[in-house]
């Protein structure tokens, strides 16, 4: 575009580039008639129309400086990405900006280069893998659940126990003011419910029909209602129903009606199993994974910018605020519930995202070694298995991977797989010999926009 007068790059430690930029006014012409505009959208000046006004009044009445200053920051993202893109294109993550001198008008660039992983011994790595078993108990206690969940509510003539539902009448109060009156509740009685606060069931044990029972428990102080938090509440309660579960007979009529049917309880059992047995296999198999995972970056010798480290610990930390958000909790409160200072909590996000950093770009490093490629066959192939499993989205899939960009990070996601296939093969003892002939190709990082850097300290000033 030949808006950026001069470049210099200074390749620092750590991964780290430093970009000079040198500009001088006619740097900015390319901007000047936007910010022309923008200033005369919003500028109000009696005898002319918002967006009218005449560049020589605009001049005289703001200054050219602001006019140039509205036109640098314009077009500050399309010189920085420009500079980055014509000087450092193998960067990763977004770039720090600072003007270091006004006259003439100079930027200074940080940016992280993609990280470096050195593996040490990589080939060694081996994890016993523990065989999946499924104890009679966990069957039996499926059943159970469903002899529970397919039975009847019968009445009963007992004191109150564990897994009863009963009805109530409730009143509340919190220093002698009344919170709650209400008839008829009907409370399933277990030490899962922690309604209305944490402890009510156990009150209410060997409670007989027709009973009334007085008790106090304070609430929490991080309790929702904050008008009762951290304070007394004084509960009375009568009883006026009981009723348990009158479990259902296990016989084959039973299995019959359990799910499509099945034809005998043994047949039962045997389903059952196998979906423990799957859902076990499966969660095994993550914390396998997750366990050779991190025998690799144990191995691993990490080389990154900070830049690009701190930025992935605020994105932890970023989200973290979001799911807590979500659930009606800000981070400061979560800290104060699970008593941990925000240095201790931001010390933990860092060696999170230096562990992240350090896995990703391990198993790209070992793709390399190993020499792992995904062809454009393999790119075909997967979304051709895609469309197989849900026609009826078909025009939808085929869209999705229309871009480069999808098409780009389909193959990081195949490669990552790829690459953990063959190193769950080492961590078993197989096939542990290079593979031959295969080209080495390290898979390509889809590096982020730099067009919303934002500059500190001065504004720019005319070098004229």
């Amino acid at each position: 575009m030949g808006i950026i007068l001069k470049v210099t790059r200074n390749e620092l430690p750590e991964r780290e580039i430093e970009l000079t930029v040198e500009l001088i006014d006619d740097d900015l012409d390319p901007f000047m008639d936007r910010a022309y505009q923008k200033v005369g959208q919003q500028a109000k000046i009696d005898g002319f129309r918002k967006g009218k006004v005449p560049k020589s009044i605009l001049n005289s009445y703001f200054g050219v400086e602001y006019i140039k200053n509205e036109a640098f920051n314009i077009g500050m993202p399309s010189i920085v990405q420009n500079a980055i893109v014509d000087n450092a294109d193998e960067s990763v993550g977004r770039p720090l900006v600072n003007i270091v001198s006004e006259d003439p008008l100079t930027l200074k660039i940080n940016i992280g280069l993609e990280p470096k992983v050195t593996l040490d011994a990589y080939r060694e790595i081996r994890v016993p893998k523990e065989p999946v078993t499924i104890p009679e108990e966990q069957i039996e206690a499926v059943i159970t659940d469903l002899r529970w969940a397919n039975s009847n509510w019968v009445p009963m003539e007992r004191p109150v126990a564990n897994d009863d539902q009963i009805t109530i009448d409730l009143i509340a109060k919190v220093e002698d003011k009344e919170v709650a009156n209400q008839t008829d509740v009907v409370y399933l009685v277990t030490e899962h419910n922690n309604r209305p606060v944490e402890g009510f069931h156990a009150y209410l044990l060997d409670m007989v029909l027709n009973d009334t029972k007085t008790f106090t428990i304070p609430f929490p102080e991080e309790y929702e209602d904050k008008e009762v938090a951290g304070k007394e509440c004084e509960f009375t309660v009568t009883l006026k129903d009981v009723k348990a579960k009158d479990l259902a007979e296990l016989d084959d009529e039973f299995a019959k009606g359990i799910g499509d049917g099945f034809e005998t309880v043994a047949e039962l059992r045997e389903q059952i199993k196998n979906n423990l047995f799957e859902n076990a296999n499966t969660t095994a198999q993550r914390e396998y994974e997750n366990k050779i995972l991190e025998e690799l970056k144990n191995r691993s010798t990490l080389e990154a910018s900070q830049i690009l480290i701190d930025q992935e610990t605020q994105a932890i930390i970023d989200n973290q605020a979001e799911t807590l958000k979500q659930n009606k909790v800000n981070l400061e409160q979560y800290l104060s519930i699970i008593g941990k200072q925000p240095e201790e909590f931001q010390e933990e996000a860092r060696q999170s995202a230096t562990d992240r950093l350090t896995t990703t770009y391990a198993l790209e490093t070992l793709a390399e070694l190993e020499g792992i490629t995904i062809t454009d066959e393999d790119l075909e192939k997967e979304i051709s298995d895609a469309i197989e499993a849900s026609e009826d989205r078909k025009e939808e899939i085929e869209k999705t991977f229309s871009t480069e960009d999808s098409r780009s990070n389909l193959r990081n996601m195949l490669s990552r797989r790829k690459t953990l296939e063959r190193l769950i093969e080492i961590a078993e003892g197989e096939n542990t010999s290079s593979k031959k002939g295969t080209k080495t190709v390290k898979p390509k990082t889809t590096k982020p926009k730099t067009t919303k850097a934002k500059a500190t300290k001065a504004k720019p000033k005319s070098s004229k």
